[in-house]
């Protein structure tokens, strides 16, 4: 066992992705979002930390906004605690306002680009978004008038550099407090033999969830 409270399979279902997105949610609560303060919403909520992040926040009591391209995944997400499910295209298309109506209490931002640019002009007063995906481009455009009308943060989230001191600490709350909900769901195990495919259906953008890989079997 893992901490005590997580399986070897678990631990490997949470992976680099759980990690990311287990950081992503402390940030945002050390920024100081907490239940109740408005909806938060998760961007590419299908992948690898947008799933685990859904789960993460609905366990802990959030009302969860997944945006994602997929229309086949709403029952997934939904699954996964999600509480309303939108249109990527509500966020990846250009607008040139330089702020928008308020809707977010927080946001955990896997795509960047025009999408993270839109998220931030709807982010509530003083909250804050946790960036670590580029999947919708590695920059994107914006005006400070978000930053210094409403006290936005942009938060960046790195899993390659963590200090082991708070990479052990998070890995613990991942067995505990920080824990997804449903890990089963969002597993697809294979074994070697079905690499190949699961690849090619993830470079698609064709897969939901996590591919679990047992070399052995």
């Amino acid at each position: 066992m893992l901490f005590r409270s997580l399986t070897t399979c678990e631990a490997m279902i949470i992976g680099t992705g759980g990690f990311t997105a287990a950081l992503s949610v402390a940030a945002l609560e050390r920024h100081g979002l907490a239940p109740g303060q408005g909806p938060v919403l998760v961007t590419g909520a299908t992948g690898g930390v947008g799933s685990m992040a859904v789960s993460i926040l609905a366990r802990r009591g959030y009302d969860v906004v997944a945006s994602s391209g997929k229309a086949s995944a709403a029952e997934f997400l939904a699954r996964l605690g999600a509480a309303s499910v939108i249109d990527r295209r509500e966020l990846s298309e250009d607008d040139p306002r330089p702020l928008q109506k308020t809707v977010y209490a927080g946001a955990v931002d896997c795509v960047g680009g025009t999408t993270l640019a839109n998220l931030i002009k709807r982010l509530n007063y003083g909250a804050a978004v946790a960036a670590s995906g580029l999947t919708g481009g590695a920059t994107f455009t914006s005006t400070v008038m978000p930053f210094i009308l409403r006290g936005v943060a942009l938060l960046g989230i790195d899993s390659v550099q963590t200090p082991i001191d708070v990479r052990t600490e998070v890995w613990k709350r991942l067995g505990s407090d920080l824990k997804p909900d449903r890990l089963d769901d969002m597993a697809h195990p294979i074994d070697l033999n079905g690499l190949e495919k699961a690849l090619t259906d993830i470079l698609r953008g064709e897969v939901s969830g996590r591919y679990v890989v047992s070399p052995t079997a």
